[in-house]
C-alpha cells in the first residue's frame, strides 16, 4: 500500500542544493507527487509530497535529518495521505496588486476565510521600487481556491470589489467553470 510523506527543507541557497533532496528520495525509490522551490531571501525553501511503500518512506524518515545536518538545511516531515480532489463547480483566481503596505496579505486571505473558502494556492511578493520603477515598492497577491455550486459568484465579486476598494488596492476575481 502507498504512503505518503510531505517534506519541508530550509537552508541557505546554494547550486545543488535541491537536487541532493531530490536525488535523496529518489535513491530511496519513493515518486515526488508533487513540490514547489522558492527562494525567500538568501534561504532555499522546498516543499514536497512524496509516496512509496512503508519501507521507502521510513528510509526517507531515516536518511533526511542526517541530509539536512550535512547540508545545513532545517527539515520536517509529516506522514499525510494523498490529496482528494473534490468535485467543484469553480475555480477562483484571484490577482491583487497595490503600493507595498503592511497587512495586505493578511486583510486579503481573511476574506476568503470568513466566507469558508480555503485556498489552492497562494503567492504574495514585494517588487522594490527599482525593480518596479516606481515611486514605492510594489506588492503582488495571486490565489486560487475551489469552490462548489452554493456560493453566489456575483454576490462575492461585489464584496471582493469592496474589499480592493477599501484596502485600496488594485483587484481582479476570475472564476472558471469546472463543468
Amino acid at each position: 500500500m502507498s504512503q505518503h510523506l510531505v517534506i519541508t527543507a530550509v537552508g541557505s541557497d546554494r547550486a545543488g542544493i535541491g537536487n541532493q533532496v531530490i536525488h535523496l528520495v529518489s535513491e530511496t525509490g519513493c515518486n515526488i507527487i508533487d513540490s514547489r522551490i522558492a527562494i525567500f531571501g538568501n534561504e532555499f525553501t522546498l516543499i514536497m509530497l512524496v509516496s512509496g511503500n512503508n519501507a521507502q518512506i521510513a528510509r526517507v524518515e531515516h536518511a533526511l535529518p542526517a541530509l539536512g545536518q550535512e547540508q545545513d538545511l532545517i527539515t520536517m516531515m509529516k506522514r499525510t495521505s494523498r490529496h482528494r480532489e473534490t468535485s467543484q463547480s469553480f475555480t477562483l483566481e484571484a490577482h491583487i496588486q497595490s503600493d507595498d503596505k503592511v497587512g495586505l496579505t493578511e486583510g486579503i486571505t481573511h476574506f476568503f476565510a470568513e466566507r469558508n473558502i480555503g485556498l489552492d494556492s497562494l503567492s504574495a511578493r514585494t517588487l522594490t521600487k527599482d525593480r518596479a520603477q516606481t515611486e514605492d515598492d510594489q506588492f503582488q497577491i495571486s490565489l486560487t481556491a475551489s469552490l462548489s455550486d452554493e456560493y453566489n459568484l456575483m454576490e462575492l465579486q461585489e464584496a471582493f470589489t469592496a474589499l480592493c476598494e477599501r484596502l485600496g488596492v488594485s483587484g481582479t476575481l476570475n472564476f472558471l467553470n469546472n463543468g
